[in-house]
C-alpha cells in the first residue's frame, strides 16, 4: 500500500522534495487507523509531520480507502525491532512506470487541495470524470468536448441530477438573477456543478436536445493554474492561509500576487 501512496505523492510535488523527504521513506506497520512510516532522520519526522503532513495523509486515504493516522519515525530507531515480513518490505524498491501511457491522469499536489475547495465535490469530481475521459498522449490547453448523460456522469458522481444541472425554482420577486415565467411566475435557477465549473472557467458546456434526450457537451481544463485572488478569496480562511503559505514556499509573494489583476 505504502508504495501506491508513494507514486501517488510522486506525481504531486518536485522531483527535489520528494527525492529529499519521501524517495527513502518506508511503511513498516499498519494497525486499524494507524500507519507508522520510517524515513532517515529526525530532520525528516519533523518536515513530513509538519509540512506534508496533510498531503501525505490525503494520498493515504485515497490508497487505503480509509482514513488513517500516519506518524513519521526514525528508522534506525525501530530497525532492531522490525518484524521480518516488515524487513522484507522496508528493501521493496518503487517501481518505475511509463507516465506517457494515454489515459495517465496526475493530478497537482495545489489542484487536489485548494481547487477541489473552490469548486465543491460535485464540481471536482466531473472536472476528474472529463480529464480522465481524455485519452490523448498530447494534451491540448482543453479537452476535446465529450458527450455525456445526466444520468451517467450522476452514477459516476455520485450525486443526483440537479447537483449537475441545477434546478429551477419558484421566488418572490426582487430576487437577483430571477425572472418572470410565461405565466407570470417568478423563477430563479440554482446553479449545479455545471455552471460552477463555467463561472470558475475550468470547464465548458454545451446542453443539445430536449428532456430524455438531453445530452451535454463538456470540455475542462487539462491544467487549472494558479487561483485568481478572487478565487482564493472564497476559500475558508483556513485554506486562505494555507495558499498564502504554498506561494511563500513556492517563490512567490503573496502580497505582489494579490496586487495582480490575473
Amino acid at each position: 500500500m505504502w508504495s501506491e501512496v508513494l507514486n501517488n505523492l510522486q506525481l504531486q510535488m518536485t522531483e527535489t522534495t520528494f527525492d529529499t523527504w519521501l524517495r527513502d521513506a518506508r511503511g513498516i506497520e499498519m494497525t486499524d487507523g494507524h500507519l507508522v512510516v520510517a524515513v532517515k532522520n529526525s530532520y525528516a519526522v519533523d518536515w513530513l509531520s509538519n509540512r506534508l503532513g496533510d498531503v501525505i495523509a490525503q494520498a493515504v486515504e485515497r490508497v487505503a480507502g480509509q482514513a488513517l493516522a500516519v506518524e513519521f519515525v526514525v528508522a534506525e530507531a525501530v530497525a532492531m525491532d522490525l518484524p521480518a515480513v516488515a524487513r522484507e518490505q522496508a528493501r521493496f524498491v518503487v517501481p518505475e512506470f511509463d507516465t506517457s501511457e494515454a489515459g495517465w491522469f496526475p493530478v497537482s499536489e495545489y489542484e487536489c487541495r485548494f481547487w477541489a475547495a473552490l469548486l465543491g465535490r460535485v464540481a471536482w469530481r466531473v472536472w476528474e470524470l472529463v480529464r480522465k475521459a481524455d485519452r490523448r498522449k498530447e494534451k491540448t490547453d482543453w479537452t476535446p468536448p465529450q458527450r455525456w448523460t445526466a444520468p451517467s456522469l450522476a452514477e459516476q458522481v455520485p450525486c443526483g441530477k440537479q447537483a449537475l444541472v441545477g434546478a429551477e425554482r419558484k421566488v418572490q420577486g426582487g430576487i437577483e438573477g430571477a425572472w418572470l415565467d410565461t405565466d407570470g411566475i417568478w423563477r430563479y435557477h440554482k446553479p449545479g456543478a455545471f455552471d460552477r465549473l463555467e463561472e470558475e472557467q475550468a470547464g465548458r458546456v454545451e446542453r443539445r436536445g430536449e428532456k430524455r434526450h438531453t445530452t451535454y457537451w463538456i470540455s475542462v481544463r487539462v491544467g487549472l493554474g494558479l487561483l485568481e485572488p478572487r478565487q482564493v478569496n472564497q476559500l475558508p480562511a483556513r485554506l486562505q492561509v494555507q495558499h498564502d503559505r504554498w506561494l511563500e514556499d513556492h517563490g512567490f509573494n503573496p502580497r505582489d500576487w494579490a496586487d495582480k489583476s490575473t
